[in-house]
Parts: structure tokens; sequence; C-alpha cells
């Protein structure tokens, strides 16, 4: 049975119906495959048309020029190479002018064996893999594409290659609409299976208005002689399969084990042949069975041996055991209870040897069988105990392999649920594998590995989930340690588009991008600071040193200059709007305040308690931002929004995990967003700033003793200092 790859793409019906981008399925017939492209930019106008239609002239000839010999990974590697040349040369001359957030695209090829794709932006790229249980198991492709490329640039548009291998009954969906939203699960994957690649391009398209533009590619791996699904007929569920193969795997474990089991009469008669055929070579035997009374009698003979010895061993040991015991206790008698033991002894040993000689005098055919008897018995109880073990082992599998089968269709179910943008069910599902999976057992290596592999496939799922976003290795922009050995980066900002940094050494640093170090620019005269915040206004830079002594930097002198009267219960300090903001919590002296001190020439006074009303506790607060609000950060990582002086009903929403350590929380008049730093997670978290919602978490391993960071929405890039390294991140929730 061969398999077959075939593939459809939607095409316009009329004039009226507008297409914003470009779809094509290019078929290579040496490779029994097809090239795809589906691509659109946000703005249209010319220099989109020219974008586009060097994406198509690119994968047509990728198209031409892929052999029946060609290795399709290396192949299309090249072919990404080229391109992603190809658009950085007509950025860098000036072709086109087009944003690269604009552009949403993938390109790919699928043969019957193996498929290979890249894209940026955002698309909808699903992938119904079908098991050897019949089950189906989705993957949205281009989620993957996103979470290992953080930011694209027209320098490598298409940075990330998924590659996998196509099987008989796999189905690949490449479109620019959320399908997912608009049709039901159940009857899009209906469509996707069943029907030919043409026939669920025409069904899908029925779902959405005339006149709209729709991108939509499907290529589907068949068997020439597969049979033809009814199209009528429902799907089956995913856990109605699971509970028939189950029972089907049950009823024939039970029947193969009953195959096998051992049988006590086949055993028994075995026994019997063996000292039948004993029996029959030997006529001195069966003259002696005959002389004795045949063989009832021997075994009656044999039998009354062995119980008058297991008799006399029994009653001399209580006996005498309990009266050593109770003579013991007396001292006196110590010596004539050892004497009348050695009496006991000699006449113990005595029985032993009559006993011995009534053995000796046994005939040899009641020693056989006796014999006999005594490894039949020894035989059937081991036969029994490895019985039951082996039963109890064969249960415990079978409890285990449900086990597993219950946890992979959870986490299916969880994968699907997260397709379908339902994450509560998503995250439900998820918890409840976890369980099964802490209690599975790893009394193996197999079994622990497997566990092992189970819990990393969960954690990916839940980091999903949690809208975590992990960065392996983030761009080490400088290092103050290069500069000055044993110095740490305490505060950082941007100042007329330069990035100062504030080191623990009292210095302020200023990065130099073209040689990628610090240099620095001011420090204090005399005397010592240990800055613990930093911020600016208009080109004018501010320090707060953990002596609560506000600095303005003069970057002509080179110079920090003391502002305002000192207060060492600050913790962070703000500037806005001419005016220094001081937070401050509350202590057994003071309550909790954000202090506000106005700008007069080069100096500030007129100190103002700015907030009129609370009812949040000022204990733990930590750090300050102000838009026009004031955002108050406490350590738990709770936030509360002031404004005019007073606190309004506002909150962030909860993050997975719970922040507990929170530290600098940041935002400006012009963003959106709301960003707060976790160093003892690694991680900075995002808010959506009108509603609190939370929206991603980003972290990385890089991220060693983070102390401050800041946001450089306009150019997409967040700055964070870790130690005395400063880093540099593409934050992929900035449109």
């Amino acid at each position: 049975m061969r398999a077959q790859i075939k593939g459809a793409t939607y095409e316009p019906q009329t004039p009226d119906e507008h297409i914003r981008g470009i779809s094509l399925l290019l078929p290579v017939e040496e490779r029994g495959g097809f090239v795809f492209l589906i691509a659109y930019v946000k703005k249209e106008n010319a220099d989109s048309e020219l974008l586009l239609q060097t994406l198509t002239d690119q994968a047509r000839r990728l198209a031409e020029s892929f052999g029946k010999e060609a290795n399709p990974q290396h192949r299309f590697e090249q072919f990404l190479g080229a391109l992603n040349e190809t658009l950085a040369e007509h950025v860098r001359e000036g072709r086109w002018h087009v944003p690269i957030e604009q552009l949403h695209a993938l390109v790919g090829i699928a043969s019957s064996t193996e498929m290979y794709l890249s894209g940026t932006g955002e698309l909808v790229a699903l992938f119904l893999h079908k098991k050897p249980s019949q089950r189906y198991q989705i993957f949205n492709l281009f989620r993957g594409l996103q979470t290992e490329q953080s930011l694209p640039t027209w320098e490598k548009t298409f940075a990330v290659v998924l590659d996998g291998d196509f099987h008989p009954g796999d189905v690949f969906c490449v479109t620019d609409k959320d399908l997912q939203r608009t049709i039901p699960p159940d009857e899009l994957n209906h469509i996707l299976v069943s029907l030919p690649p043409t026939g669920a391009v025409e069904k899908i398209r029925q779902y959405f208005p005339h006149k709209e533009g729709l991108l939509l590619s499907i290529v589907k791996i068949t068997e020439e002689n597969a049979p033809q699904v009814v199209q009528g007929r429902s799907a089956i569920p995913q856990s109605n399969l699971s509970v028939e193969a189950l029972n089907l795997t049950e009823e024939t474990t039970g029947r193969l084990l009953d195959d096998q089991r051992p049988s006590l009469s086949i055993f028994l008669k075995k026994i019997a042949a063996f000292i039948r055929s004993k029996s029959e070579g030997r006529s001195r035997l069966l003259s002696d069975l005959r002389s004795q009374g045949g063989p009832k009698e021997l075994v009656r003979r044999g039998l009354r041996i062995f119980l008058r010895l297991l008799g006399i061993v029994s009653k001399h040991t209580i006996k005498h055991t309990n009266r050593a015991l109770r003579l013991l206790k007396n001292k006196e008698e110590r010596g004539r209870v050892k004497t009348h033991l050695q009496l006991k002894q000699r006449h113990f040993q005595g029985s032993l040897r009559s006993l011995a000689g009534l053995v000796r005098t046994t005939p040899s055919s009641t020693k056989y069988l006796v014999g006999g008897i005594a490894i039949a018995a020894v035989v059937l109880v081991v036969g029994i105990s490895v019985i039951s073990k082996s039963q109890a082992r064969a249960a415990e599998e079978e409890v285990y392999q449900e086990k597993l089968v219950s946890i992979e269709d959870l986490m299916e179910r969880g994968a699907g649920a997260i397709i379908y943008k339902d994450e509560n069910q998503a995250r439900s599902l998820y918890l409840n594998a976890q369980t099964l999976i802490e209690a599975l057992p790893t009394d193996t290596p197999e079994r622990d590995e497997r566990a092992q592999e189970l819990a990393l496939d969960l954690q990916t799922a839940l980091n999903e989930i949690r809208h975590l976003v992990t960065i392996p290795n983030p761009p080490l922009l400088a290092d103050l340690e290069t500069l000055t050995d044993g110095v740490f980066g305490n505060g950082i900002t941007i100042a007329s588009g330069n990035i100062l940094v504030a080191g623990s050494d009292g210095r302020l640093y200023q990065f130099n991008r073209t040689e990628k170090r610090f240099d620095v620019i001011a420090g204090l005269g005399e005397g010592t600071l240990v800055p613990i915040a930093m911020s600016q206004e208009d080109g004018r830079t501010y320090l707060l040193g953990a002596d609560g002594q506000a600095y303005g930097v003069s970057f002509e002198n080179q110079a920090l200059n003391p502002l305002t009267q000192k207060d060492d219960r600050w913790v962070d300090l703000e500037a806005y709007a001419n005016r220094l903001y001081f937070l401050r919590p509350t202590t057994e002296s003071a309550e909790g305040q954000i202090v506000r001190f106005t700008r007069n020439g080069s100096s500030f006074d007129q100190e103002t308690e700015w907030i009129t009303s609370r009812t949040v506790p000022f204990d733990t607060i930590v750090s300050l931002a102000i838009d026009g609000s004031a955002y108050v950060l406490m350590h738990d990582g709770s936030v509360s929004r002031f404004t005019s002086g007073s606190e309004e009903g506002w909150g962030v929403g909860v993050v997975d995990p719970r922040i507990t350590q929170a530290t600098k929380v940041w935002t400006s008049t012009e963003s959106r967003y709301l960003y707060v730093l976790e160093p003892a997670t690694q991680r900075l978290v995002v808010y959506q700033k009108d509603s609190g919602a939370f929206l991603v978490q980003y972290r990385s391993d890089a991220f060693q003793n983070l102390t401050d960071f800041i946001v450089d929405e306009a150019g997409y890039t967040i700055y964070l200092l870790a130690g005395s390294k400063l880093y540099s991140i593409a934050p992929s929730h900035l449109e």
C-alpha cells in the first residue's frame, strides 16, 4: 500500500472577493509533494506588493529546482538562507519600507514522508497527526515558530525551521483565519480528517462571508487503497477509543495468563510419572514394596517416622526451654540446671542416634518415597508463591499501563483545549495529569525515565498556558567587570537615547553601542554612594542612594549634585512633570506615603505628602512607577493604583507561578503595559495596564542577580541588569 499526498488551496470565486495576500500550493512532481506559501501584509501598498512578489518568485524557484535526488532538509535550509539574504538586501537597498511586524508568512515543503516549514508573524498552521490507535493528535505548528523566535528582523526573517515525519492519515492546514473560533472543534476536525483537500477547502469557505477573503491551503497524505470514510459518520471520541483498547487488552492479557498459568494436577502427574519410571527400572524396589506390605504401608511408616522425629524435637525443646527460663532467675540453681541440661543433651543425642539407626535400617524404597514427597511439597509451595507473585506483577503492570493511558489522554485533551483557546479547561486537565504523574511508580529505571519524560512534557505544556516565554541565550550587550572588577549594576535608565547604568561603586556609566562596552560619565567627588534607584525626565537623570540622599547628574561636570533633604526611609524615586516622587514604606515612626517635591530652578523643594486616602497597607512596598497615575508595587507582587492621591479599585491578574518576591515596577505615559521584575524566579511579568490582566512573562537562566530593567517599546527592546551584565530581549507582546 503506497502513500499518496494530495493538496488544495483556495482560489477566489468572484471578482468581488478581496484577497489580501497570496496562497500558493506548487506541486513538486519528482518528489511527490508540494511547496506551499501563504503570506500577507497588514497594510496593502506598492511596497507590500513588491514584497509578496519576491516571496512568490522565491517559492516558485524552490518548486522548480527541487530535484528527485535532493536532500529535503539541506535544500530547504539553503532556500531559506537565500530567501533571508534576498529580503535583507532589498530592505538595505530601500526597495520597500514595510515594518517586519506587519509581515505574516509561512513557507515550507511537504513530501510523502517528511515536511519542513518556517514562518514569521501570526498565522494558523494546524497539524493533525493520526496515531496507530486511530486517534488524532492536534498541534498548532505556528505557535512553535513563535515560541522559538522572540522577535524577527529583516536580517533573518525566517529564523526557525520546524521539521517532522509525514504519515498516512496526517493532515496539514495553514490559513490566515482563526478557524478554531469560527468552526466548532469537532466539526473542524471532522472536515479536515474525512474530506479530501479539495472538499475540505470548499466546506471551510462556507463558514465565512461571501466577500471576505480567505488564504487557505490543505495538504493530506493518504493510502491509495485506504477505505473511504463515510461522510455522515461521527468521529469516535478519544476517550471511547481508549476504553475500547483497554478492554481488548485486558481480555487478551487474561486469556494469555490462563494459558500459561502452572497447573497443580499436571505437576503432580509429572512427579508420579517420574517415580513410576524409576520404579520400573528397579526390580529390587518392587520386591521391597511387596515385602513391606505395599506402598500404602511404606507411606504410613514414613509418616510415622517423620512425625515421631518432629514430636521428639518439639517436646524436648519446649519443655526444657520453659524450665530453663524459670530456673535461670535463681542464681543458686544455675549449676544444677547446667548439669540437668547436659544430661538431657546426652539423652537427646542418644535419641538422634537411635533415629539415625532407624533411618539406616529403613528400606531404600521408603527413603525414596519420603524424599519425593518432601521435594514435591517444597516445589508446590515455591510454585504457588511464584504464581502469586507473577499474578501480582501482572495486575500491577496493568494498573500502571492504565495510568499511562489516562495521563496521555488528559494531556492530549489539554493540548486540544489550548488550540481552541480554553485555557481554564486546559489548566484543569494538566493539573489532573500532574497528579497522576506524581503518583506513578518509579521502581525501575525504565519507569523512572518514563515519569521524567511525562513531567517534562507536562512542564512544557504548562508553560504554554502560563504564557511563559523562555529565552535560552539573550544577547549580552556589555559587562561592567571588563571595566572594573567587582562592580554591579544597581540601576538603569534611558536618557536622550543613551542607556545609563548606576554602578555599585557610585559611578554612572553609559553604554557605548559601537564598542559594546561601558564608559564612565559621572561620579561623586567625595564620599560614597550606593545607588538603589534611578529615574530620568527630559534628559535629566536622578539617583537615589541607600542613605536617602537624592542626586542630580551633571553631564557637563561629570558630577553628581545632592538634591533635597535626605531621608533614609525612601526606597524608590520617580521623576514626572518637573517633580520628584519618593516612595516611603510604613515604619514605627511614620505611615507609608508618596512624598512629592517640586522643581525650583536647579533644586527641589515644597515637600508634599501626595496620597490623601488609601486602604492598602504600605508595610511591604518596594517600587513606584508614574504615568499620571501612581503604581505602587508590594513585595508579594500585588500593585495598587492611585489617581489624584486617591486609591482606585484596580489590581493585577493572577500569575502562575505566583509572584512572592517582586522588586521593581515600570511603565510610562506612552506604554499600554505594566512590567514587574522578580529576580528570585529570573523573570519579568507583563500586564495590560488598563485592566490589570496578566499578559506574558519572560524568563532566562542567564538572568542571575537581576537588579533593574528599562523598556524601550519604540525600539522593541527590554534592557535588563543582571549582576554586572547588561542583557537585551525582544519582547513578543509588542505589536
